[in-house]
């Protein structure tokens, strides 16, 4: 139940690229970025980067998550994550943030993003991967599993993933594989891994967490009258900001 709404916002994604059956399309959700500059128990008010304002309701359903720092020593193989990412070097991604989360399947694959953590410029189409840990590969430690992971060199931190995709294009596994009934494609991803990666585990929160002046991530949906209401809201925790 935590993170139900974040897979909305992965089937989102992937319906951009027109891959949902034009006869059941989801609700779009809106996924909000900003800092909350008024909440309380029926609605929630967060200010966008660009100084607007929106307002969606809050109701018993609406699920409430923090992130917490991690280093990249502490993430093992078998564990589920979601990666922000940019393409890098000879055809590896380029790791710009890693979400370590706690549903294993949660918007498994991997599809366009619209966000660049900390607001950099992107220097190319940026993409959103979930996905099975197979291997590790750092400066002080190797771990194995599934695979094997290709060496970087001294001081490098690379991952191995892999995950179910819906569909293959252009030789890749694509897509969510939730939309791919029981044809799912597989697919796996060389990741590299920055001194400047954040690097982040997705816990759980309270709403009582959520007070005015934190980063939030948040997702939206419509309404039946037309006005924003809230799936879900993703909180800063000790100055950890979400970044999805």
């Amino acid at each position: 139940m935590l993170f139900r709404s974040l897979v909305l916002a992965s089937t989102f994604a992937l319906s951009t690229g027109g891959a949902l059956a034009a006869d059941a399309p989801p609700a779009p959700p809106m996924l909000i970025r900003g800092t909350i500059a008024s909440i309380d128990a029926k609605s929630v008010t967060i200010t966008r980067p660009d100084g607007t304002t929106i307002t969606g309701a809050i109701t018993p359903t609406t699920v409430y998550a923090a992130v917490e720092p991690r280093r990249f020593d502490q993430i093992k193989p078998t564990d589920f994550v979601g990666i922000t990412s940019v393409p890098g070097a000879n055809g590896n991604l380029m790791a710009e943030e890693i979400h370590i989360l706690p549903l294993k399947g949660l918007g498994e694959g991997s599809y366009p993003w619209d966000h660049h953590p900390g607001g950099a410029k992107p220097t190319a189409a940026g993409s959103m991967t979930n996905a099975t840990v197979a291997t590790t590969h750092g400066p002080a430690t190797t771990a194995g599993s599934m695979t094997n992971a290709t060496v970087m060199g001294a001081g490098s931190m690379q991952l191995q993933v892999t995950y179910r995709g819906s569909a293959i294009v252009n030789g890749k596994c694509v897509g969510l594989a939730a939309l791919a009934g029981d044809k799912p494609c597989t697919g796996l991803a060389t990741v590299d891994v920055l001194p400047t990666t954040a690097i982040v585990a997705v816990v759980g929160a309270k709403s009582t967490d959520a007070k005015p002046g934190l980063a939030v991530f948040a997702n939206m949906r419509k309404g039946a009258d037309g006005a924003p209401v809230v799936n879900s809201l993703t909180l800063e925790k000790n100055g950890v900001k979400p970044e999805f």
